[in-house]
């Protein structure tokens, strides 16, 4: 690892320019929409290591992005009286690690954001979606290449956590369950984001929407089942809580921290679910996955300097 650190120390960042970035953004669409990547995602589905993907999603992640307003290099004029300017300016956080999950989805997103901060990122390779994750990487490095900013700007490697050093980075990013995010939090020396993107928690205190979950459970997701004691149920593996109380106590210490549903049909139960359950996204009655929006802002991923000067 501390080879990928030095690489990226390396990095010159002179060249940034926003129009040309959104170039290379609709570049690497085009360089994913290839029957190669198809059949790279396919080998990896076949062996059971990963989800057959969809271009539209890359478009939409893309799309989403499209007019950021946090980007390298801006500079906004906050107030301006007869004699001062304030301002801020942005900057790039510097070397990032990203650790996650091995979500395509998940690495495309993180690879255009941090292109627009203009950071450095080294994401583990964990070995999952390897053929998929790898294809992307390829054509991410090669149109950077071709636009003169250097493959080194996002790297993707295996590292050991077991003995990464974190020193020399400027920024750890951890999108996983909730045991990942603790042992990296407990690791990382450096300014840390956690995520529990695409991992979901549900606390059932009612039977009569059982069905329905029973649809959820079908869906193969990343799920921590919470159940009252005495609701029936045919589910694996899960944690039995006595009362609302335990179950946001457990969420709180043990939830993954990005989305959260209780089914109950108690209002007041939902309120204080609700109020008091410390997840990004909170439903009632419905799926946890309905809404699924990386919660890592732009902001989150660069420095802002302040600025004063006279005013012209």
């Amino acid at each position: 690892m501390e080879d990928k650190i030095n690489e990226a120390l390396l990095v010159k960042k002179d060249k940034f320019k926003i129009d040309e970035i959104n170039i290379i953004f609709d570049e690497i669409i085009q360089g994913l929409d290839t029957s190669d990547f198809i059949r790279a995602n396919l080998i990896d589905v076949q062996r059971k290591n990963g989800f057959k993907v969809s271009l539209d999603v890359f478009k939409r992640i893309r799309e989403a992005i499209r007019n950021e307003k946090i980007v390298y290099g801006t500079v906004t004029l906050d107030i301006k009286d007869k004699e001062i300017c304030y301002g801020k300016q942005t900057f790039d956080k510097g070397v990032v690690l990203a650790i996650t999950d091995g979500d395509v989805y998940t690495n495309f997103e993180l690879i255009l954001r941090n292109l627009l901060a203009y950071n450095t990122v080294i994401f583990e390779d964990n070995g999952y979606m390897i053929g998929t994750n790898g294809f992307v990487f390829r054509i991410v490095r090669s149109v950077l290449e071709k636009y003169g900013y250097g493959a080194n700007l996002i790297q993707w490697t295996n590292l050991d956590l077991e003995f990464a050093d974190f020193a020399n980075v400027d920024l750890v990013i951890c999108v996983g369950s909730h045991f990942i995010q603790r042992k990296i939090l407990e690791r990382s020396k450096s300014e840390t984001l956690v995520s529990g993107y695409n991992y979901f928690d549900i606390y059932i205190e009612s039977d009569k929407h059982m069905d329905f979950i029973r649809k959820i459970v079908s869906l193969n997701l990343n799920l921590n089942l919470y159940v009252k004691d005495g609701i029936k149920n045919d589910f694996d593996n899960v944690i039995w809580v006595s009362d609302l109380d335990e179950a946001i106590g457990q969420i709180n210490y043990n939830g993954n921290g990005f989305s959260t549903a209780i089914f109950t049909d108690d209002n007041a139960a939902a309120s204080k679910f609700i109020k008091e359950v410390k997840s990004s996204i909170i439903v009632v009655n419905t799926s946890p996955s309905i809404e699924r929006i990386l919660d890592i802002r732009q902001s989150d991923l660069v420095r802002f300097k302040s600025i004063i000067y006279p005013s012209a």
